[in-house]
């Protein structure tokens, strides 16, 4: 399955920027930041093409959580949905979620 079925563009963050979500309601980052609202507004700029100045640095911590050169943290979620109301096996769920965080690097560094 493409990973953009499930994360499907363009993002938009909660009313908060705890959350950044796609456009069909897939929960797809959790946020976690010293400025959450105004870093997770960035991270949706940078995702869906309308901010050009990406991140100098981009790690992958774990399975699920990309740190940004702000320091900022973006947990990637979405499993739960894929493994339940997609009734994904976990390896091919897993598949989708690696596909959706390498799409996301190539969108956010530089």
């Amino acid at each position: 399955m493409d990973f953009k079925e499930i994360y499907k563009p363009p993002f938009k963050t909660d009313k908060d920027g705890i959350y950044i979500v796609s456009a069909n309601g897939v929960r797809a980052f959790t946020v976690a930041a010293n400025n959450a609202k105004d870093e997770a507004e960035y991270f949706v700029g940078l995702l869906n093409g309308e901010c050009k100045e990406k991140y100098d640095d981009v790690l992958i911590f774990g399975d699920n959580k990309i740190i940004t050169s702000h320091a900022s943290v973006f947990i990637v979620r979405g499993i739960g949905y894929l493994l339940g109301i997609e009734s994904m096996p976990l390896g091919e769920a897993y598949g989708v979620q690696d596909d959706f965080i390498k799409w996301v690097i190539e969108k956010i560094k530089k």
